[in-house]
């Protein structure tokens, strides 16, 4: 889902069917013929430029190294943003950690 914006039935057929006549005078102005093909992939182009998703995950211990392995897209297609600065101990502790061997 991150990596191709497709959101598996998230639509019945009766809802994408609305959806897609009424962005059918978009498209159409657009220069997108109207073949429902084009017109899926014009709703799913627009949708994923509009579509953010937030994610919520702590850095801290296996679980988001083992999250990023199964699904790149994680970190592939997104942006990181700490909402709170880390502890001076929190700190000090990661980067002993990782420069132990060092």
């Amino acid at each position: 889902m991150l990596n191709s914006g497709w959101v598996s039935d998230l639509f019945t057929k009766e809802d994408f069917d609305a959806l897609i006549n009424l962005i059918r005078n978009e498209a159409k102005a657009n220069g997108i013929p109207d073949a429902i093909e084009s017109l899926n992939n014009y709703f799913y182009d627009r949708m994923k430029k509009q579509l953010k998703i937030i994610l919520c995950f702590s850095p801290v211990g296996e679980a988001m190294r083992i999250r990023a392995r199964k699904f790149p897209g994680i970190i592939n297609s997104t942006s990181i943003d700490w909402f709170h600065p880390w502890p001076r101990d929190a700190l000090i502790d990661v980067a002993q950690k990782f420069l132990h061997d060092t």
